[in-house]
């Protein structure tokens, strides 16, 4: 299968990506970069440096990729800074639900 994982370059995305790589899964990763590390990519997979925020960059991803499934583990998770800026946060999460 072709799997988007949105968050690959975090903690929790990039190891969902290598076990779907170990798995056999084809794996196009994608994620802004703004927390994430592109080194924690694994190598095997096909990376998009892409916002989720930017309809045309993922209509993009999608037309240039044959994508059968989608693990979605974009979002920020920095505590700090949702105590500092709670309206980003609750705005990130209504246009996610």
């Amino acid at each position: 299968m072709n799997i988007l994982v949105t968050g690959a370059a975090g903690y929790i995305g990039s190891i969902c990506s290598e076990v779907l790589l170990s798995r056999g899964h084809q794996v196009i990763a994608l994620d802004n970069l703004q927390e994430g590390h592109r080194a924690a990519v694994p190598p095997a997979a096909t990376f998009c440096q892409s916002d989720l925020a930017i309809r045309s960059q993922i209509d993009e991803v999608f037309s240039s990729h044959k994508i059968d499934a989608v693990m979605h583990f974009a979002g920020e998770a920095l505590v700090a800074k949702s105590v500092r800026e709670p309206a980003h946060f609750m705005r990130q999460t209504l246009a996610a639900g």
